[in-house]
């Protein structure tokens, strides 16, 4: 059995407004969303808590061959970096810290995120876990008006092979949102290869997210809507070699984004991202 679960990476947006042409039926401002840029944030501590009676450090980072947002690349070709650090005490209490590099953006660092919470795991089979945070957004130079701020809370449980979770977070700082989000995800053994262990997790995740559209229908006019719906589903296909102190994944994502509004055409996309964790029992 691993002694941890993976960490996800959850990019929200935090209020995303899509400018409309009249002549055009193509977003304007790419760079702007661009800008808008997401919370990075640890849903999920998990098993490690309770296998080790204790606390411990858990240090990672990941490469993704193309980077999307919320299953969106704006037409930009480019990979993103991920690194992240994670402090989980002996009583539940954890502090987090991650970045996020994209090759095309300037300035290439444009976000880098510090939070704090508290995780609970219930039961006599610790089936149950609960955490609960805030996090703190650094955006770059162009983020007046964004929100920086989050409150966000996550519930799972476990039921081997299976693992569902749920989670929402409250973004604020600028013009408030929400999003919620669930996930489903199926482990199994496939190797023991030395000491190192081989797993499948597919893992199928649906993000739904408020958003506040601003479309100019005419010269004169202009309409502001708000609506809350599915922006992203996601499949993704992680092979992970554990050794309870190392571990490395090899993943396929696939991406099945939504159309936000009548004339946004998405199709789905995948790409290949590889990570590396190294815990540390304290």
């Amino acid at each position: 059995m691993r002694l941890f679960s993976f960490f996800i990476l959850v990019f929200c947006w935090s209020s995303l407004s899509f400018a409309q042409n009249p002549e055009s039926e193509e977003p304007s401002d790419i760079d702007e969303l661009l800008d808008e840029l997401f919370v990075v944030d640890t849903l999920a501590l998990l098993q490690a808590y309770d296998d080790l009676k204790g606390g411990f450090l858990y240090a990672s980072i990941s490469f993704d061959e193309q980077a999307y947002f919320s299953g969106r690349d704006f037409e930009i070709d480019q990979f993103g970096l991920a690194p992240s650090l994670t402090y989980l005490s002996s009583g539940g209490t954890y502090l987090f810290a991650g970045g996020s590099y994209y090759s095309e953006l300037d300035p290439a660092w444009d976000l880098f995120a510090l939070g704090a919470g508290q995780f609970w795991s219930l039961g006599t089979e610790k089936q149950w876990s609960i955490s609960a945070s805030y996090t703190h957004s650094f955006l770059g130079e162009d983020s007046e008006g964004l929100n920086t701020h989050r409150l966000s809370s996550s519930v799972s449980y476990k039921l081997d092979p299976l693992q569902l979770n749920v989670a929402g977070g409250y973004l604020f700082g600028a013009e408030p949102s929400y999003y919620l989000t669930t996930s489903i995800t199926y482990e199994t053994t496939l190797a023991q290869i030395g000491a190192f262990e081989l797993t499948f997790e597919p893992n199928l995740y649906l993000l739904f997210s408020q958003q506040n559209i601003i479309e100019q229908v005419s010269f004169f006019q202009i309409t502001e809507s708000t609506v809350f719906d599915r922006v992203n589903s996601q499949l993704e296909l992680p092979l992970t070699l554990d050794n309870n102190t190392l571990d490395i994944t090899l993943s396929y994502t696939r991406n099945f984004p939504n159309n936000l509004f009548e004339d946004e055409d998405l199709s789905s996309s995948g790409y290949v991202s590889i990570s590396l964790g190294w815990l540390i029992p304290l």
